[in-house]
């Protein structure tokens, strides 16, 4: 194989290579962060505005040679695990043991341990396009863009079909890198310099090493964990088993799950519902099925028990450490809660949520309106539906008075009596039927025997406990719903609060810097540019919509990258073919991109409906083919002479890097699916209107 082939596979190389690392960087801050969907949108923002930094620098580069282009290859091929174990080991340089950080601190974790290796990454492209074009000066910037969409494609199938499912995060790297580091050890043969070849295989081989050594991949996890005692790497996030003593405690992604020492919360999630009830038949349990809490729910000789677990990994390793009480009237389910409520055709008297706090959007769906609306058409007629909720039982904070306010009032619409009872978590017992708060003796009445509730209920739910926490509920909540998240809301003003400062202030410095660039580009890269925020912008949308409806992001982000992704290639393959009209094509790709994004505003305010997985991948998909078109076109209006790649490349990350902070860092979170959609129009809409030659007498004389 010739130099410029390998330098093409290179391309190819990195692209796999990139997004599969990319992937795998998003799992790790989602596990690091305890699911944060937010962090998403970090992690993307600071990737692409690193990445769109490297492109940038490249444009004063005037001098460029195959030797350090080989030093580039191997360094971004074995930079993947180096960056895992900076991610891991920084953690605790950043933040204490058990720290609940606050918006800007996982900003700039993120922002810092991703630095050197998003700016190699955006610096090696339009520098590989230079080598290139010193062997064919006929290779051009859209033969760059195809090649390097070719390799994101590639990587985005291998992580989301393949590496998710069977292969831990380091062997994953190995597998994605293989390509690349064939390809500069190739190259760097080609280029006779034999004396870094031998300086650098023994770094190819440690990296090797490193990824497939399972014990020095569990030892990187040791500082966030503590002794561990089980790992795995389930597609729905990490399961961990850690050992302290004689304690057992399970984690899922970052937070724990279960600990042996749990009885209280076990009795109280149990009895305080169940004993409202004059005969218990069918339970449901939506998670924390662990320890003790089935076994407290046979007291009441059920007949059936349905408890729905979304990932088989954790059920698996309960059941090899004996943390699952199971039996013939238990019935595991595998599957979404809220999809198994909307489809069941059962009945239940009861329906337990223990759950996390509704701090993200996965957990947020279990605590709207709609979804309140599926439990109570599978409740019996006096079923009772019970949640918890943190709070402080002798003092509560402003912010946490707003969320059980906001879960108070969303709930009430749906049930006649809501009783709040307060104890290790503030309960909500929700029915239509009497709710009664003399809980100890309806147990003694029904002769079910526990420890803790006989001996300490009087003594901690008091009437002045109950008063106080029926208080900070009633009267001053907002109803919280799908696509107008305002549990989320309240959860992200509070992490600002933390540390005084405000969203806004954040806001203002990425639009200053933005403004900034503005006066540097060209009117074709801004196109790019806004054409490049529509994209990520919608990204964040398809993402944090599908979780909404169906709650498992952590395995199908991958699939909507990848639908994404491969919705580029098309574009780019009609954009370079198609050459009539440069300036009509890219006034009439903008006007496609407004009708897609004015569909995502009917959907999310009118419609919100439940389409199927597959809407969400085809709609990705056919609004990337539109984006994907404009690349090449843009170049070639700039001309080939004016080397457009790297300012071309450096804009349409920009404009990803803002997409990416604005929809999903920001405005969903603050305002809803709605306004931020209605944000990315008029983005693309000042595109539209500003398109190069084209204003809008001229678009009719067009048609």
């Amino acid at each position: 194989m010739n130099k410029k082939r390998l330098m093409v596979w290179s391309i190819i190389g990195i692209g796999v290579s990139s997004v599969s690392t990319q992937l795998l960087v998003i799992r790790e801050f989602l596990s690091q962060f305890h699911g944060n969907e937010i962090t998403i949108s970090l992690t993307l923002f600071c990737w692409l505005s690193l990445t769109g930094t490297g492109s940038f620098a490249a444009k004063f580069v005037k001098r460029s040679s195959q030797f350090v282009l080989c030093i580039l290859i191997v360094s971004v091929a074995l930079a993947p695990i180096p960056e895992i174990l900076l991610i891991r080991r920084a953690r605790y340089l950043f933040f204490l043991h058990g720290m609940s950080p606050g918006f800007y601190p996982i900003f700039f974790h993120i922002l810092l341990t991703t630095a050197l290796y998003c700016f190699l990454l955006g610096f090696i492209l339009p520098y590989t396009l230079k080598v290139i074009q010193k062997v064919n000066p006929g290779y051009t910037s859209g033969d760059l863009y195809l090649a390097d969409n070719i390799g994101d494609i590639g990587g985005g199938v291998l992580f989301s079909f393949v590496l998710v499912y069977w292969f831990t995060p380091f062997q994953s790297m190995a597998i994605a890198s293989s390509l690349l580091v064939f390809v500069g050890v190739s190259l760097w043969i080609k280029t006779a310099r034999y004396r870094g070849l031998i300086g650098m295989l023994p770094l190819v081989l440690l990296f090797f090493y490193g990824a497939l050594n399972h014990d020095f991949e569990i030892g990187t996890l040791g500082p966030q964990y503590g002794t561990i005692v089980r790992y795995m790497e389930s597609p729905y996030g990490r399961i961990v088993v850690t050992k302290e003593g004689s304690q057992h405690t399970f984690w899922q992604s970052g937070s724990p799950v279960y600990s042996d020492l749990s009885i209280v919360q076990s009795e109280e999630k149990v009895h305080y519902p169940l004993c409202q009830l004059e005969r218990v038949k069918n339970v449901l349990l939506v998670s924390g099925g662990l320890g003790e809490t089935l076994k407290e729910i046979k007291k009441y000789h059920p007949l059936q028990v349905d408890y729905v677990e979304l990932d088989p990994s954790l059920i698996t390793a309960a059941k090899d450490f004996g943390a699952l009480a199971g039996g013939k009237t238990v019935r595991v389910i595998n599957t979404d809660a809220r999809r198994f409520i909307q489809r069941t055709k059962n009945h239940y008297d009861a329906v337990i949520l223990d759950l996390p706090d509704p701090d993200t959007f996965q957990v947020n769906r279990f605590y709207t309106s709609e979804f309140f609306s599926l439990v109570k058409r599978v409740l019996s007629k006096r079923g009772v539906m019970s949640l918890g909720l943190a709070y402080g039982q002798n003092y509560i904070s402003e912010v946490r008075r707003k969320k059980l306010a906001t879960v108070y009032r969303t709930v009430s619409i749906h049930f006649k009596h809501v009783l709040p009872i307060p104890g290790q978590e503030a309960y909500l017992l929700c029915s239509d039927g009497d709710l009664h708060l003399d809980i100890p003796a309806r147990l003694k009445h029904k002769g079910v025997f526990t420890s803790y509730i006989d001996g300490f209920y009087q003594g901690n739910v008091t009437p002045d406990r109950v008063r106080q926490l029926r208080n900070g509920m009633e009267g001053r909540g907002l109803v919280n719903t799908d696509f107008q998240p305002r549990l989320i809301r309240v959860v992200f003003l509070e992490w600002f609060s933390k540390y005084g400062a405000s969203p806004l202030a954040f806001l203002l410095v990425v639009l200053g810097v933005m403004v900034v660039y503005l006066l540097f580009i060209r009117r074709e890269e801004y196109i790019l540019l806004t054409t490049g925020a529509a994209s990520m912008g919608v990204e964040m949308l398809v993402i944090f919509s599908f979780q909404v409806v169906y709650g498992y992001i952590y395995l199908e982000i991958g699939a909507i990258v990848t639908a994404f992704l491969l919705g580029l290639l098309p574009g780019v393959l009609l954009g370079r073919r198609r050459r009539k009209n440069d300036r009509r094509d890219l006034l009439f790709s903008d006007a496609g991109i407004l009708g897609f994004l004015l569909f995502f505003l009917l959907w999310v305010t009118l419609l919100k409906t439940e389409p199927h997985p597959l809407f969400f991948l085809l709609y990705g998909f056919l609004f990337s083919v539109l984006c994907g078109f404009q690349f090449p076109v843009a170049a070639r209006m700039i001309g080939e002479e004016n080397s457009p790649a790297a300012g071309c490349l450096a804009a349409d990350l920009a404009g990803a890097a803002l997409g990416t902070l604005a929809i999903g860092a920001l405005l969903i979170p603050l305002f809803g699916f709605g306004s931020a959609t209605v944000f990315l129009i008029l983005v693309k809409g000042s595109s539209f209107i500003l398109s190069p030659g084209l204003s809008m007498g001229r678009f009719k004389k067009v048609l």
